[in-house]
């Protein structure tokens, strides 16, 4: 069954002068800001409105849009559970994590989007975080919805593959990103809107791309399709690789390199430890350097 439901509450009018706090995200990353805060500015007195009208003033970052990848039992989804975030399990294997709040096990692209819209529409009280295990099983789900479930000549036929399904060409690798651009990330990022962070989980794979020079080289990438990945990596705010250095500690790399595929927005150190208040801190810091220009 879905979270339970927690009052939706409607922002104050503007001339509310004692305006609630909204509360964005967990842990160190929560910070306090004003529900006009998150409204764009509208003109008074009965003005016509323009769409300079419109511009929105940053006042307090969002919460974060992070994807973490990396080699199986690096401690994933123990991270996921140290930023208390509701899990949606669409791999089957978080069951094994104590301490863990998680779905029940998710098979079809249709259930996880039913939870991520209720959770978005009525958040459960207090969440901070919402996390996807894995973003590779989802990306498969999602291919087996469009292959299967939506091609109206061969439904529910187990041979249809992304080159064969609605006519060939791979024309339902084009419907895969039309979902993942038109449903599936406008979801988590009404999510975010309302004050909670997401969490992309995914495998590591061991990829081979040609550079423009022409040689061949081996680079560290999230597990997902080739045709896909550039979407997820640009939405994200962070794509962070999981891996054990060879002292033991686990750590987060997050700045790309020649053999790793990483990235971040918050001016964070190249390696921070794997555990969310050591992300949280590293960012918190990195901000306070981006708004003093430090």
């Amino acid at each position: 069954m879905p979270p339970a439901r927690s009052p939706r509450k409607e922002p104050p009018g503007p001339a509310d002068e004692s305006l609630p706090l909204v509360r964005l995200g967990q842990g160190d990353f929560t910070r306090d800001l004003r529900a006009e805060d998150l409204e764009p500015h509208h003109p008074k007195n009965g003005a016509t409105m323009s769409l300079l009208d419109s511009v929105i003033t940053t006042t307090t970052p969002a919460p974060p849009k992070i994807l973490v990848y990396g080699t199986p039992g690096v401690g994933k989804t123990t991270f996921a559970a140290s930023a208390g975030a509701l899990l949606l399990d669409c791999e089957n294997g978080a069951g094994a994590v104590p301490g863990l709040t998680r779905t029940p096990f998710l098979k079809s692209w249709p259930e996880v989007q039913a939870w991520l819209a209720e959770i978005e529409a009525q958040p459960p009280e207090g969440l901070g975080a919402v996390a996807i295990d894995t973003l590779d099983w989802l990306v498969q789900r999602i291919v087996e919805y469009v292959v299967m479930d939506l091609d109206k000549k061969s439904k529910g036929e187990v041979t249809n593959t992304l080159s064969s399904a609605h006519g060939g060409y791979f024309k339902a690798r084009e419907i895969v990103n039309n979902i993942v651009s038109r449903d599936l990330l406008p979801l988590l990022n009404a999510i975010t809107d309302r004050g909670i962070a997401v969490i992309l989980l995914a495998h590591a794979a061991n990829t081979k791309i040609t550079t423009p020079e022409g040689y061949d080289v081996r680079l560290a990438a999230p597990d997902i399709p080739q045709w896909v990945a550039p979407t997820f990596i640009e939405w994200a705010d962070a794509v962070l690789f999981a891996s054990r250095e060879t002292t033991g500690e686990r750590v987060l790399t997050t700045e790309g390199t020649s053999n790793v595929t990483a990235k971040n927005r918050y001016g964070l150190p190249s390696k921070v430890g794997l555990s969310w208040k050591d992300l949280s801190d590293a960012v918190q810091q990195g901000l306070e350097r981006q708004s003093t220009g430090t």
